[in-house]
């Protein structure tokens, strides 16, 4: 595995996004029978989940959003950001990269980097990584890290999973929709953000979507766009390596559960965070967001950070450990000092940008033609 120490940066800002459209378990008891939905509460501890219904609000606008909620709380000058990351596995388009559309949309200069980061449920730690790396040499000062999910409504109804049939009927309530934006900033003395990150692509199977430009046609003029996963051989793989990765943070920089005032795991299922939770001796330390705003990928880590702590006012810095974990398989844990005064309280919008949705409808004609 990897291991990072970043020095002279700070995490100034976290802002989470979500759709206005809810749906709840009071929706399946209308559909399915009580005791199947019971028992899927029970399981994965999702109550309900914000969703982008027919597709009007996207990532990029979630996370545009959010980034926006960041700027003008902090009275943050435009010109002074230098790059825009955005992690995610539902870009607007394939070609150009999302975070350059951002970079226009949100007013930033031409002198700001921008790119993509094709990753989902280890993202945000990976993002935090990247982002980080590129202040460290003092040259750039500001950062804005983007961080989200929507899911397509092919993807969350067509879910195939080896696992108990009780999810069969209900993978519409799993994932929820939500985009993030966090300021990292140089800060000459600062202690950092400190990193374990880890990948074993022999996984790759486990978790994805069966679908792209590569074997999209490969014999197959007809493919399946729904997500495939394979769940018995995901949780294993949480349960444990997630733990022995803590296991070597903690050895490395001589650290242990007790130094930390929160714990952020990626908010995949209850059950699940639940048996690492007990691993790590962190139960009491645990801040859930997933009955909320069920599993948002990428966002999750910022979700759950910006629903336990956004509506604190407490002005001094907690120390939280975090942990991103899944699809690749990829995962990876990172700590950092925090003042809940920058995290933000987690906003609703109906935004969306039709300029970007003009460039798909006019290519469309002149495809037509």
């Amino acid at each position: 595995m990897a291991f990072d120490h970043i020095k002279n940066v700070k995490i100034s800002a976290v802002c989470c996004a979500v759709p206005e459209d809810k749906l709840t378990i009071d929706d399946f008891y209308q559909r399915f029978d009580k005791e199947r939905v019971d028992r899927f509460v029970s399981d994965t501890g999702i109550k309900q989940k914000f969703y982008s219904k027919n597709n009007k609000t996207i990532t990029s606008d979630l996370c545009f959003a959010a980034a926006e909620e960041i700027i003008r709380k902090k009275n943050i000058s435009r010109d002074e950001i230098d790059a825009l990351i955005l992690v995610t596995q539902s870009p607007d388009y394939n070609v150009p990269a999302t975070a350059i559309t951002l970079q226009y949309r949100l007013g930033l200069s031409q002198e700001c980097i921008a790119y993509d980061i094709n990753l989902g449920c280890s993202g945000y730690i990976y993002g935090l990584h990247t982002a980080a790396s590129i202040l460290q040499s003092g040259y750039l000062k500001k950062v804005i890290l983007l961080a989200g999910e929507v899911t397509e409504p092919s993807v969350v109804f067509g879910i195939r999973e080896n696992m108990p049939s009780v999810f069969g009927d209900l993978n519409d309530l799993l994932f929820g929709d939500c985009g993030s934006a966090t300021l990292i900033e140089y800060d000459e003395g600062n202690e950092g953000i400190r990193f374990a990150l880890q990948t074993m692509g022999e996984g790759f199977k486990a978790i994805g979507a069966c679908y792209g430009t590569r074997y999209a046609y490969a014999g197959h003029p007809k493919f399946d766009l729904s997500l495939h996963m394979d769940g018995l051989a995901v949780v294993s793989f949480s349960i444990t390596k997630v733990p022995k990765l803590f296991k070597s943070f903690f050895d490395k920089f001589q650290a242990s559960i007790d130094d930390y005032d929160s714990v952020l795991l990626h908010q995949a299922n209850k059950s699940m965070i639940d048996m690492i939770a007990k691993k790590i001796k962190a139960q009491d330390k645990l801040r859930l967001s997933l009955e909320r705003y069920a599993n948002t990928s990428s966002a999750s880590v910022p979700n759950a950070m910006c629903d336990y702590y956004g509506d604190k006012d407490k002005d001094e810095s907690v120390k939280v450990i975090m942990s991103g974990f899944g699809v690749g398989l990829s995962l990876g844990v990172a700590d950092a000092y925090i003042n809940p005064k920058d995290i933000l309280p987690i906003i609703q919008t109906g935004i969306t940008w039709d300029e970007g949705r003009s460039k798909v409808l006019e290519a469309n004609d002149k495809s037509k033609k």
